[in-house]
């Protein structure tokens, strides 16, 4: 998040923003395709 560009500290930190915990998640849920995408396969016939 980039303040002051993408959007006003007044918003992200206001008490209806949920912005924060978005990013928070963001990172796990890309930890977590990476890892789906990046973990071996077993080879189905």
């Amino acid at each position: 998040m980039n303040r002051g560009v993408e959007i006003d500290s007044e918003v992200a930190d206001g008490p209806q923003s949920v912005i924060r915990d978005q990013v928070r998640n963001g990172v796990a849920v890309r930890m977590a395709v990476l890892e789906a995408v990046l973990r071996p396969h077993p080879v189905r016939a």
